[in-house]
């Protein structure tokens, strides 16, 4: 048996969102987490799912760049072409305005990648994609 990443191929939005589904699975979050997919070229994904756990509730600068700096170390040493990125978190599925600031800093530190992805957010009871006018309301508060 397989894992979710097993014989993906990861070329649109939808995908990737069954991809994050599959791999987010049921039963919530004790902490909050970063999680990165490395695709190659063709949108393979690595076999492995990283995740950077207890970041805090709002994103700093500083750990924006510390974090975009480990994905460009990666993408350079192993070839990868892209990184989508999920946040994961206790708590109700209501996207909130603390979730809104980290895509916007995430979405920004990337905004490079020859083909970005959305940020995506799961809860105990959802994945969520942030659409842009969740990061252009985040931009505007």
């Amino acid at each position: 048996m397989g894992t979710p990443l097993s014989n993906s191929v990861i070329s649109s939005n939808d995908d990737l969102l069954r991809v994050w589904r599959k791999l987010m699975g049921d039963g919530g979050f004790g902490k909050r987490s970063l999680w990165l997919i490395f695709l190659d070229d063709e949108g393979r994904p690595a076999p492995l799912v990283v995740p950077i756990d207890d970041i805090p509730p709002e994103p700093d600068p500083e750990d924006i760049r510390r974090i975009a700096d480990l994905v460009r170390r990666v993408q350079e040493e192993l070839g990868v072409r892209s990184v989508p990125m999920l946040l994961s978190r206790p708590g109700p599925s209501r996207m909130t305005d603390s979730d809104r600031r980290w895509a916007v800093g995430l979405t920004g530190a990337f905004a490079d990648q020859q083909a970005p992805w959305p940020i995506h957010l799961a809860t105990a009871d959802d994945v969520q994609v942030f659409t842009p006018d969740d990061l252009i309301a985040q931009g505007a508060a």
